[in-house]
């Protein structure tokens, strides 16, 4: 009996009640009258397999190919320069990546858009950095200025045509923004994006959208939410990549995975732009804000010698004549490991405190204020 006759006859307590088998109910899928639709075919994800053969990477946890990767960052940080030299120079030229990785095997084209009118600063850089203009395409043979539109089919056309012609590992987008006509804060860029993530899976190569963070506020940390316009561009990317200065004063830049739905994120990277090109290091860090408590320990660094006893009571006097709470001295006393009971004892005239010798620290990597990395002493008490 079929199972819907059979919750009819009993009723659903009654059928709910009865004894049923574990696992999995018998059901009839499609409906009892539906006919089978003549000369219907699907494929398989063992057909996709031939097609796609995993991930693969431009540069190895970073870029992916035949996916849409985003690069997002604030007006004037880098953006464009960070595209020309960290990724159109090592397939252009014989180089490493920005990771430190080598580059590809084998010199190659790459397709630039450029949808803001700033050729003049690209052909500088060019110019300045001494890169070979031949081997970066842009889409128009009867007009290099004209600029992609990502809502036009014909264009969208052109850039798949381009890459398939060229076989041109990588696509430059510079930026969303200029390249469609829509609203960004409508999900109708999804469309948009979707085209770009359609060409790169056809074609394999990698795409890259350069896109500008929304105006965010003094101090705020850079995220993968912070891209202007509607959430669903995030959505549409599988990487997204941010820079932004952590130290406002300094020249160097931090280059981030701020999303990445394909393994393990890797390290920041830190790179400086100047005449000559770019280069790459450390990654910077926020510059560290010194509190009272540091002031104090650095203070009692500077008055106690370590391995030798000190009166508490002179030490706390002094501190507060320069200024120092008690309750700021005795954080730091308690971070320099000076409540330790052989750091701590108590005698005829009263309480007396020992810095550790030096032989009992531990060096640790501490920021500097400039967000610099350095090495310092610190106590693990």
């Amino acid at each position: 009996m079929p199972l819907i006759d059979k919750k009819k006859k009993l009723g659903l307590a009654a059928y709910l009640k009865s004894k049923r088998k574990p696992g999995s109910d018998v059901v009839t899928i499609g409906g009892s009258d539906a006919d089978p639709v003549e000369e219907f075919e699907t494929a398989s994800m063992a057909d996709v397999m031939k097609r796609v053969a995993g991930i693969r990477y431009l540069v190895k946890d970073w870029i992916p190919h035949g996916m849409a990767t985003m690069l997002v960052a604030e007006p004037g940080v880098g953006k464009s320069a960070f595209a020309l030299f960290g990724l159109v120079r090592p397939i252009i030229m014989d180089a490493n990546w920005f990771n430190g990785t080598k580059g590809p095997p084998k010199r190659s084209n790459v397709l630039w858009c450029d949808t803001e009118g700033t050729a003049a600063i690209t052909v500088q850089r060019l110019h300045d950095w001494g890169r070979p203009p031949e081997r970066i395409k842009v889409p128009f043979a009867d007009d290099p200025l004209r600029p992609i539109n990502l809502t036009d089919p014909k264009h969208l056309q052109r850039i798949e045509d381009a890459v398939n012609n060229y076989k041109t590992p990588l696509v430059v987008i510079d930026s969303l923004r200029g390249a469609h006509d829509g609203d960004e804060n409508s999900s109708g860029v999804t469309k948009v994006l979707q085209s770009l993530g359609g060409i790169a899976e056809r074609t394999s190569a990698a795409i890259v959208i350069i896109h500008h963070t929304r105006k965010l506020q003094f101090d705020e940390d850079l995220t993968a939410n912070s891209s202007r316009g509607s959430n669903a561009i995030l959505a549409m990317v599988r990487s997204q990549m941010g820079i932004d200065k952590p130290d406002k004063t300094g020249e160097w830049c931090r280059l981030q995975m701020l999303k990445e739905n394909l393994g393990i994120k890797p390290n920041p990277i830190g790179f400086r732009i100047s005449t000559k090109g770019i280069e790459f290091g450390l990654a910077p860090a926020k510059p560290r804000t010194e509190t009272q408590r540091d002031k104090a320990e650095d203070w009692l660094r500077a008055n106690m010698k370590p391995g030798v006893w000190h009166s508490a009571g002179t030490l706390t006097a002094d501190a507060e004549d320069d200024g120092f709470s008690e309750t700021a001295l005795r954080r730091a006393r308690n971070i320099l490991g000076i409540i330790k009971p052989d750091h701590v004892r108590k005698v005829k005239d009263g309480w007396q405190w020992m810095l550790p010798a030096l032989g009992g620290e531990k060096v640790v990597s501490k920021l500097s204020k400039s967000g610099a990395v350095n090495t310092a002493a610190k106590t693990v008490g």
